[in-house]
């Protein structure tokens, strides 16, 4: 409940703030995904210190994995073929990053922050509903 709390002050204070570039809005997004993990998964600085190094690379190649399906800034419409083949190799990603995490975190830890992504995206997904009902609708090609 008080991660609700924090990404939700924290989604009023992004929404307060004059339009920035695409990377000013990546790098709040950004903030927003270390705060959220990091408090839902309650991590210790010595997991903290073992942890984000990992997460990052792994996030990095997800990131670059969108992006070599055409899913960066925009949604691309894939075909059934690619949609599965997308995920297919995130579903490898994870699997290569699963052992990593658990001698990061531990086994319970672990288990819970592949969740916490989804749900993470789920609010931020929200938070950019909310904005343009707020606003009225966003022109297109704004996103965030």
């Amino acid at each position: 409940m008080a991660a609700i709390v924090v990404l939700t002050v924290l989604g009023i204070n992004i929404s307060a703030q004059p339009p920035q570039s695409p990377a000013g809005k990546g790098e709040r997004v950004e903030a927003l995904r270390i705060a959220f993990i990091s408090q839902r998964l309650n991590l210790t600085p010595e997991e903290a210190e073992r942890f984000w190094p990992i997460y990052n690379q792994y996030h990095g190649e997800l990131k670059t994995l969108r992006n070599n399906f055409g899913m960066g800034l925009g949604k691309s419409q894939l075909t059934a073929e690619q949609s599965l083949d997308f995920e297919q190799k995130k579903l490898d990603l994870k699997k290569k990053y699963k052992a990593q995490f658990e001698g990061a975190l531990g086994k319970e830890k672990m288990n819970t922050l592949y969740n916490l992504e989804e749900e993470f995206r789920k609010k931020l997904q929200e938070l950019r509903e909310e904005r343009q009902q707020n606003r009225g609708t966003t022109p297109p090609g704004r996103r965030f």
